[in-house]
This record gives structure tokens, sequence and C-alpha cells, in this order.
């Protein structure tokens, strides 16, 4: 009986979401498993293992079905069911022992899989665990099986512990597994240093090695359809990207990056390509989920932040420019004797935040703000960083102290090798400052909302400074209100408040309106223009008067107009905002409160990502989104790209000489303003 034909069609192997399909089908492949002209499919010859689900044993997560009219199996009567929740479908497979490499390939039907090759090292120090993602190849069968497959991957067998394959989908159907042998095995090659030459046209320095990408990212796609898909992506970021400032400052320079993906001859440099012209947008909405990660190495359980190196100028002097970037806090352990106040001068003979921010072409979760003059997550993310990417960071030590020790140099192959207890998150705060019921001092998780009167407030005289720490401006979804309890007892009870958003993940519009509401008067700001179709509406020319009919336009529209402040606001009680690391809706927010008499902003300047953002999805977790529209002042000025700046005798960083001795520097300083009526 005829079952199974490949259909003349080509699987669109890059299917967004808002767009239409894109073939990826690898240059110069083979297709191992085939069809005779009945329909019947046929493993490589050559094939390690094999697997039809004939007589496969259902595990959690994984059921064997039975074939029937109108649900076919590729080989034989059954096929597998994929169906995870939590935790992945593991399947061991044997490996020979011999160095040697391989590619893996299986049929899939119904949903998206996530699935990968996963071969486990021991932890020695020699070439770290691998994990090699399978995408769609392009063949798919006329009965909607399509095909997934591997890269060619080597394994190391005189260290391998298990070979295995790993799979999460919803309910996604499987067939005809494969492992074959592919080429001549390549040993793993060590390196020291981001774009180390070593590496190969095809990898890239992490971690101390050469990282195959190809293991991680899509085929090349075949040279007739190359073009076409670079045309594509461009023209997605010009359709869907920016605002008023974006469009005409970074869209230009992503646009120029992705025609260089044209040029590629290698599956990683092609992808690379395309990571890196996403980055040139510089925005702080616009972002590359997956597929290319790795573990550092070394334990480094450490927290910066932009601060003001005061007490180590003498070994150090400070970038005229940039921040300095010092120690917030530290785990308890496996902290190389780091502290608050101390410094990290450079990394690889760079200023940090240089460092960090010249790795847009190997760092596939750069994240930048919109403003250029907000560096706050380069800093958030710099642990990471190093433990990927550097050979060398500079440190000075102060032990506690006012007095610091002269800039030491160490290889980052020297830290620590057993993984720390706690990696604090990094969420910019040096401390917590509320009488009772703050977060944890050591993990600096921020879950919910944290509010209550502050230890510093006067009991005995009736001070009742109040203060609330919190790190998302967004109601859950549920009908409740996280923020209710905290301003009801403000209102009630607060001669003064100081809130902690030092860490502002954004959310939602409505949110950002809310947290106002207490505290200042209404207003009529500006309005959102919108995610569609941001080309030629943004562009320039832009003037002021097409700003103007824009606000008039959509300001009336519901959920376009940004409005704040109320009627019953309490507007002469004198509050203090923290700042340090604030996007999108925590831009929003910051925006809503700056200019009301007794409201003071402190610290660093926003994100300035006055937009939301469209999604585009694929397999493997590989899922980007670009930022799209602007938010329109009355005015008649966008506002992305542009941060919400604190006064002038507000833009208030930590100090060493704080940092050192325990102390909040712009903490100290809102608290003072709310005492001395400044505000």
């Amino acid at each position: 009986m005829q079952r199974h034909h490949l259909d003349a069609r080509r699987i669109g192997a890059l299917v967004f979401a808002v767009t239409t399909s894109i073939v990826l089908a690898g240059e110069g492949r083979a297709f191992a498993i085939d069809f005779d002209p009945a329909g019947n499919l046929s493993f490589d010859k050559n094939a390690i293992v094999t697997e039809g689900f004939e007589s496969f044993a259902p595990v959690d997560g994984l059921t064997i079905a039975s074939a029937d009219a109108t649900h076919t199996a590729l080989e034989g009567t059954k096929f597998a069911n994929v169906n995870t929740t939590q935790n992945e479908v593991t399947i061991p497979l044997t490996v020979p022992k011999s160095d040697a490499s391989y590619r893996a390939r299986f049929f899939a039907r119904t949903n998206r899989f996530f699935a990968q090759i996963e071969v486990d090292y021991p932890a020695d120090g020699g070439y770290p665990t691998q994990s090699i993602s399978f995408y769609p190849t392009g063949r798919v069968t006329s009965d909607g099986w399509y095909e997934m497959e591997t890269s060619r991957f080597s394994v190391q067998s005189a260290r391998f512990s298990d070979v295995k394959l790993v799979l999460f989908a919803s309910g996604a159907d499987m067939d005809a597994f494969e492992l074959v042998p592919d080429g001549t095995y390549r040993a793993p090659t060590a390196c020291t240093i981001a774009r180390d030459p070593v590496c190969a046209a095809n990898e890239y320095c992490a971690a101390g090695w050469c990282q195959d990408g190809e293991y991680q990212v899509p085929p090349l796609p075949s040279q007739s359809y190359r073009a076409d898909i670079v045309t594509y992506l461009q023209e997605r970021f010009q359709l869907f990207f920016g605002g008023v400032f974006s469009r005409a400052s970074t869209l230009p320079l992503a646009i120029g990056a992705l025609g260089e993906m044209r040029n590629a001859t290698n599956a990683w440099t092609f992808w690379d390509g395309f990571a890196t012209g996403l980055h040139k947008l510089h925005d702080w909405h616009t972002t590359l989920d997956g597929p290319v990660a790795i573990a550092g190495r070394g334990a480094f359980p450490i927290c910066f932040v932009e601060g003001t190196a005061d007490i180590s100028q003498a070994g150090a002097p400070s970038d005229p420019v940039l921040a300095d970037v010092l120690v917030s806090s530290v785990g308890p352990d496996e902290n190389s004797g780091l502290a608050p106040g101390d410094r990290l001068v450079a990394v690889d003979g760079m200023h940090p935040i240089a460092w960090a921010e010249s790795l847009d072409d190997l760092d596939w979760g750069a994240w930048h703000a919109d403003d250029p003059g907000t560096h706050a997550e380069s800093v958030e993310r710099m642990r990471n960083l190093i433990r990927r990417f550097a050979k060398q960071i500079t440190l000075v030590k102060c032990h506690g102290t006012t007095t610091c020790d002269a800039p030491v140099t160490i290889d980052v192959s020297s830290l620590p090798t057993t993984e720390p207890s706690i990696y604090p998150t990094c969420d910019h705060r040096p401390g917590y400052h509320l009488a009772t019921g703050n977060p944890d001092s050591t993990t600096h998780d921020v879950s919910g909302v944290y509010y209550g009167l502050l230890a510093d407030s006067n009991q005995g005289a009736n001070e009742n400074l109040y203060g609330m720490i919190w790190d998302d401006v967004g109601f859950d979804g549920s009908g409740s209100n996280p923020y209710q309890a905290a301003i009801e007892a403000f209102r009630a009870n607060a001669n003064g408040v100081i809130l902690d958003h030092r860490t502002g993940n954004g959310g939602t519009a409505d949110a950002a309106t809310y947290l106002t509401t207490l505290f200042r008067a209404p207003a009529s700001l500006a309005t959102y223009t919108g995610t569609d179709l941001t080309l030629g509406l943004l562009d320039q020319p832009f003037s002021t008067q097409l700003g103007q009919s824009l606000y008039a336009l959509f300001f009336g529209v519901p959920g376009y107009g940004y409005s704040v402040g109320a009627a019953d606001a309490r507007t002469g009680l004198k509050t203090a905002l923290l700042l340090a690391r604030d996007g999108s809706a925590s831009d929003w927010f910051p925006y809503g409160m700056q200019g009301s008499p007794n409201i003071k902003i402190f610290g660093r300047q926003t994100a300035g990502a006055f937009s939301s953002y469209v999604q585009f999805d694929y397999f493997e977790g590989f899922a980007w989104r670009v930022a799209s529209g602007d938010l329109v002042r009355a005015d008649g000025t966008g506002h992305l790209g542009h941060a919400v700046v604190p006064d002038a005798d507000a833009m208030i960083i930590p100090k060493q000489s704080d940092l050192v001795i325990g102390v909040d520097t712009a903490y100290e300083a809102a608290l003072s303003g709310i005492r001395t009526g400044t505000p």
C-alpha cells in the first residue's frame, strides 16, 4: 500500500508570528531517510541507532499511538506522541566508544518540537557538556510529517558519560528517529578571549572553548533562497521597528548589518549576522531569546552597579564618560573575597561597560537601553558576560574599609570551580530600608510588593515615613491590584514616601497610571501610536506638527492615551522615587510622576523604552522581538529613545566610600530630601 510521499512543497521552516513562511532548506545536504516508490520508509543503512516506536515502552510525557486512517505512522504501524509539561522526555542513546561525528534526525507532526541531542561530559575541566539542536530541514511528506535534523556534531568518546535525546512538545507526534555517522571527528579547541583567532569560522570562543555555533542555529539557507531571506528580515525591521528617534538613528545600521548575511558561507556566520543586526537596533524591547547559550566557567556570584569610585582614584582613575563599576552585593560563598564597594576596573583591558557593549556579535543575549546614555543593563549582566567571554579582569579590593588595595589583574580561569550556594539577583539595590518585611538581603529576590514604615522613620516623633520596594509595573491578570494595600496605607498614614523602583521590569500602562494616582494631580501627557506599520508613520521628516496631529488622532482611542494622577491625590505628600534600571512601563511610571512639585526622582536615568514590541517565534526557542511604536507627547515630540532623567542634583549613584561601610547613597539622599522638604 502506498503510504507516504515527499510532498513537492517544502515546509516553511522559518514561520514567525505575523509573517508568512520562509524556506530554510539546508545548503547541499544529503537526505538519509528515504522513501521507495510505494511510499515505504527506509533508514540509513549506516545508522547506529534507529527507533520506529514499534516496541518502545511509554515514559512520562511520551505515549505510543497506533496508526489509523487519519493518523498514519511513518515506519511500521506505531508512532510516539510527546506531551510534556515541566519535565522533558529523555531517551538514552547507545554510542560506540570511539571518537566520531554524527547527525540525528526524525520526523514530526502536528506541533513544534523543542528537541536536542545532549552529550554529557564530566566536570573535569575539558570540553563542556553540549546541546545540539534539531531544526526542520525543509522536507515534508504528503501526509503531514516534517523532518527535523541536527547539524554534524562530534563526540569525544574518552570523556562522555552519556548521549541522550531530549524532547519538549505539547502534543506533537514523532517517528523514524535515526543517529548516523557523518564526516570525520573534530577535536575541541581551547581558547582564551572573545574573538580568539584559534576558533574556526563556524565557531565562537566562550567559557574557554571554541564552541561550534552550528550546533545551535538553523541550517544555512540554500543559495537560491539566501538573498530572499535577508531581504525578508530587512523588510520586517523596516515595517515594524521603532519610533521617531530609533528609526532615524539605529535602523539604518541594523539594515546594513543584515545585508552582510548575504556573504555568509556557513550557518553560524549567517545567523550570527542576524543577531548582530538585531542588536544594532539598540533597543530595550528588541531582544533575541535562544538558541545560542553557553554556561559560563568559574563561580562568580557578584552583582555590580554603576557608581563613583571616590576612594580608589589614585590607582585607577575614572573614565571621563562612563561610570565606575562597583560591587553591590555578593553571594555568601565562592565569591573570590569580593565585598560591596570593591571595584571592577577593567575587563580584558577595557572599561567594563565598554567591553560588555562591544560583544554584540558574540553575545546573543545582548540587551541595550534606547537612550545611548543608559548602561545599567550591561552592568546588570556583567557577571554572566565575564564568565562566558572574558580572559582577564582587573579588580580593586577594599576589604570593607575606605583604604583600597592597588588594582590587580586575574585570569577568569582562576575563579573558583565549585558552584556557589546562591547567585544573588542583581537588583541595583545595595540595601533595603523597611522596618520589617524586607526582601531577602542575601538573595536579593524581589517578588511582589514590599511596603511599610521605613526603619529610619522616627516613631517617637510620629514621623511616619513609608517605603515601597517592587520591580514590576503591571496587574497580574486576575483582577487583583498588588499595589492597592500599599497605596491605601500611604494615603491614610504617610507623611513622606520613598518608592524604591531601582529594578523596573515594566508591565502595563494602566498599572503605571494607577501608581501615580496618590501622588499627583491629573494630567494628560501623551499617546501611544500602536505597533502597526511604523513604516511611513514615524519616519523622517517628522515634524512637531505631525506629532501633534498624531496625538490628536490617537489620544481618545481606548488604550492609547496616557493620563496620570487623580483628583483626590495627596499632592502635598513628599515623595522620592529611586531609579536605576527601568524600562517600558517602568519608563512610563516615572514619566508620569515627573514635574509634580512634591515628587523628586533620585538615581539613574531610565532606558527610554517608550514602545511595545512585535514577537516572532521559531523552533528551539529561537524567538526575537522588535520594538514598535512610540509615545508621542502632547507637544508633538516622540519619547522613545529619550530617558526620564532625575533632576541634576538628584543624579546620584552609589559612592564607593559608602558601599564599603554599608551605606546606600541614593537612599540616604532621598531620605534627606523628604525630611527637608526637597521634595
